[in-house]
């Protein structure tokens, strides 16, 4: 801020700090907030008293200088609400004020409208300023985090160590297992937050205070309440080891009959090195996004936010309070729509799974091609109003209630846009594609049939006298789309990104430079955003520590490919940390601020595949390493907004992420030995338990065409045009940071008397993200845009119609529901399939057996091969 405020106010303030103010004072700020009085004694929470205090201290002339900076630094911040920038800039063009604290502002009306009394204006400009200042300007964040640290809550205790271990190895064992499955069934984080309150809760009231006192410092072996703190940095171990790590696709493709069978890679030293290496190497790079992702206000990292709604419920105190006529807390709420979503889940799950496929239109004419093309489930594109009736469904493709409405949005007209030019390519049969069907991930041959990749082998190397008497690998028109969409969005991201981000790129990489000349220089010199200023008070993780590990890790990654058969040179390691390197900061912006995950996997495919034809082994290792070391990397920077959030000290969560990264690798190694001797048919796409592994079989038939043939081949030769998606990517981002930031800059310099329209005219083309609608387009083969409607729905009503209507509500309850939905869907899940599912107690009756009737599950009719027994070119001409 360009202003300095005396020692007082500058206090940020702890529970016990908090000053009284006017009884009217507070009730307006309680109102602006959306805070009610408590309904037995009227009393308002710390929160309230706290954010009155600054407002009672806040000047107008330092209002005016905040809500103008950080309305610049806002303007086309998509998380800040529009009705939010309208009233700021209406508020800051009435001010006719001087600058000198000593005279006395006026305020002009210029449209001669006296509806709002000069008074209230200047205090919502004083609001105004002491939310930037002092909390957030989000509702999201305001309705998860305090403007104030209590301190007297207990932190990281050995309750932390022992309760999140155990449960982080819970969470590996189902995220594991159920991966494989089509779609999946995971413990997200707030899941196990629910799992967590209860086991803290236990130690707290079973043990006995014993313990001693060294240097002032009471260690004992119950150090009192489970508090917030500790429940979140519970948490915090759980997510970062929450998902299931990237080497179980590397390794069940390697072993498996199905796939390469080969045996020596289903040997433990060989999954636990590998696992290791891809896990930790990622935590090198996670000093440098700090800076970037994690202390700027801007990355608001919407999917986090429920993980701490969710710790709100369980251990804040309850208030009874009415909001929208709703009176019951979120702890009640959020286990009513735990158990609610845990007795319906069994319902589309097992007993009526026609309400989770609710592929209705197809069962009009169930032979009918078209019909299962266009609006099938299960092998069709999956353009119907009403696809399904299971949150499971509606919760994959779009995360209604996480993300925010304009990113919902984007990715739905991504998926349904991109539909057509998947139909445009299988109905031309262009590149062959109306002899496979249309929406799968699985390669086939000239004959029409799956491509077997080992009839092109010899000792693991492609064999091209075996290759010419076979047949080429042909894509899917779905995957032609999807990949064509992945070559687009790496320059699309990267160019978009740096150009509209690439003032806060430059200071994280300056500040981290002076880091290395200076390690006693504070992460958070110059910050002054209210988290940051908390964070001050703690001890930092040094940015050497990242690069120790990351130094260890490259030896062992070394030792990794020297030893086993990987046939993988040491450069392409070097290569991938180099790829991260790159794309890493633009990536994880992009994350941080619309919730959409972005993954290196193709780019490094093509790079290795080009630089290392037929040998399968290094390119899919190479995925691996660029996969994990970008997710990694972004898992601890996720944490540490957490963090952040939370004002907990960075130290205390840098020990335990490291600790149940740990743990959860050893227990997925665990799980995929089980998986892959004593899992029935696991992969086969027959599988009664729906294990199809969707994922590992993209990862497979990904191998064959980079790794087993190269992309020279295919891509300089059979599929040529998608090279141009690269150009185009380029092109697009450009063209978008031209129309929404560029464009408006210049009319701004030439047309400042239209600064109004001008504004309005930028927030309006901003709405739409060419990285979100260009990623959106990677969500086909095997899904389809059936996994996205309910998702709109759902995210229009909550985050449109709730959020807009009734804000106060949305900000206690909307979160919760999501999380006791997961809950339930999560918990249900597991015990259906091992009670009904494992040994196969399935019931055969019409609502479980008309999805699967027809076409849409059984294949639609292709056109007759030519007369000499296949399609496509001969073998004189194979690419």
């Amino acid at each position: 801020m360009s202003f300095e405020k005396d020692e007082k106010e500058t206090n940020l303030g702890e529970v016990h700090d908090i000053e009284e103010v006017e009884p009217s004072l507070l009730d307006w700020v309680a109102q602006k907030l959306g805070v009610p009085p408590n309904d037995i004694d009227g009393t308002y929470p710390a929160e309230v008293h706290f954010m009155a205090e600054k407002f009672a201290a806040m000047t107008e002339d330092e209002a005016l200088v905040i809500c103008k900076e950080n309305l610049a630094y806002h303007q086309v911040d998509p998380n800040f609400r529009e009705e939010y920038k309208i009233e700021l800039e209406e508020l800051l063009n009435s001010y006719h004020g001087s600058h000198d604290p000593t005279q006395q502002s006026v305020y002009v009306d210029e449209k001669e409208d006296h509806d709002v009394d000069p008074t209230e204006r200047a205090m919502l400009l004083r609001y105004w300023a002491t939310i930037f200042y002092w909390w957030s300007p989000y509702p999201e964040v305001r309705s998860v985090t305090d403007p104030f640290d209590d301190v007297n809550q207990t932190t990281l205790t050995w309750r932390v160590y022992v309760v999140g271990t155990i449960w982080v190895a819970v969470a590996a064992f189902v995220n594991t297992f159920f991966h494989p499955r089509q779609p999946a069934i995971s413990l997200s984080g707030s899941v196990c937050q629910l799992l967590l309150y209860p086991s803290g809760r236990l130690l707290q009231y079973a043990l006995p205070d014993w313990g001693f006192t060294i240097r002032g410092k009471r260690f004992t072996l119950n150090p009192g309440v489970w508090s917030q703190k500790e429940q979140l940095l519970c948490t915090i171990m759980v997510t970062c080891a929450l998902g299931t790590p990237y080497i179980t696709s590397n390794v069940l493709t390697q072993y498996m009959p199905i796939y390469y069978n080969q045996s020596w890679a289903g040997g433990f030293g060989y999954s636990f090195l590998m696992m290791l290496v891809t896990q930790y190497m990622g935590f090198g790079l996670a000093g440098l996004l700090r800076r970037v992702c994690v202390y700027p206000v801007k990355s608001m990292w919407p999917t986090l936010l429920p993980t701490l709604a969710v710790n709100k419920a369980l251990l804040a105190p309850n208030r009874k309070e009415k909001i929208n006529g709703w009176s019951i807390s979120r702890y009640y709420f959020f286990f009513l729509v735990f158990c609610g979503s845990f007795l319906y889940f069994w319902i589309p799950n097992y007993l009526w799974e026609a309400l989770s496929t609710w592929n209705w239109m197809t069962w009009i004419a169930p032979n009918n091609d078209n019909l299962a093309i266009i609006t099938g489930s299960v092998g069709g594109l999956g353009y119907n109003p009403i696809p399904t009736f299971d949150w499971n469904i509606i919760n994959f493709g779009i995360q209604p209630i996480l993300l925010p409405l304009y990113t919902s949005i984007n990715m739905y007209v991504g998926v349904f846009i991109s539909g057509f030019f998947i139909m445009g390519i299988w109905y031309s049969n262009n590149n062959y594609t109306k002899w496979i069907p249309i929406n799968t991930n699985t390669l086939y041959d000239n004959t029409g049939k799956k491509f077997k990749v080992t009839k092109i082998l010899t000792d693991y190397v492609f064999d091209e006298e075996k290759y010419k008497n076979y047949s080429p690998p042909y894509y899917s028109a779905a995957n032609l789309v999807t990949y064509g969409a992945f070559f687009a969005i790496y320059p699309l991201s990267f160019v978009y990104t740096v150009l509209c981000n690439y003032e806060m790129m430059w200071v994280a990489i300056r500040d981290t430079a002076l880091a290395m000349k200076n390690f006693r220089r504070s992460n958070y010199e110059g910050l002054e955003d209210p988290f940051s200023r908390h964070m001050k008070k703690h001890k930092e993780v040094p940015d050497w520590w990242f690069y120790v590990i990351l130094l260890i890790m490259f030896g062992l990654s070394i030792a990794l490919v020297e030893h086993w058969p990987t046939n993988t040179p040491v450069w392409v390691i070097v290569l991938c940390l180099g790829l991260v390197f790159v794309f890493i900061i633009p990536f994880t912006l992009f994350l941080s601020f619309t919730g959409v995950p972005l993954s290196l996997n193709v780019l490094a495919e093509l790079i290795v595949g080009y630089a290392l034809p037929g040998k399968f082994q290094a390119l899919n290792l190479a995925k691996a390493l660029s996969v994990q070391i970008a997710s990694q990397a972004q898992n601890y920077a996720s944490d540490q907004k957490l963090v952040h959030y939370s004002h907990l000290a960075p130290r205390d969560i840098f020990a335990t992420q490291l600790w149940a990264t740990l743990v959860n690798g050893l227990v997925a190694l665990g799980v995929m030995q089980f998986q892959m001797h004593d899992v029935k048919n696991i992969c086969e796409p027959d599988n009664a338990m729906k294990f199809t592994c969707p994922s590992e079989t993209t990862f497979f038939s990904a191998s064959i065409i980079w790794g087993v043939i190269g992309p020279k081949r295919i891509f300089d030769h059979q599929y040529p045009t998608l090279k141009w998606m690269f150009l185009l990517g380029a092109g697009v981002g450009l063209l978008f940071w031209f129309i929404q930031v560029m464009l408006p800059k210049i009319l701004l310099k030439y047309k400042p008397e239209k600064t109004q329209a001008i504004l309005r005219y930028q927030r309006i083309v901003t709405k739409f993200h060419p990285v979100i609608f260009c990623q959106s387009c990677l969500n086909w083969a095997p899904y389809n845009l059936s996994y996205f409607t309910g998702g709109l729905y759902a995210a229009i009503f909550f985050n449109g119609y709730v959020k807009t209507r009734f804000l106060a509500w949305w900000r206690k309850y909307a979160y919760v529901f999501s999380a006791g939905m997961d809950t339930g869907i999560a918990l249900s899940g597991i015990i259906i399939f091992f009670a009904v599912q494992y040994n196969d107690y399935s019931i055969s009756w019409w609502g479980n057996n008309v999805p699967y009737a027809g076409v849409d599950t059984l294949g639609v009719t292709h056109p007759p091969l030519p007369d000499v027994g296949y399609f496509g070119p001969g073998p004189e001409n194979y690419p």
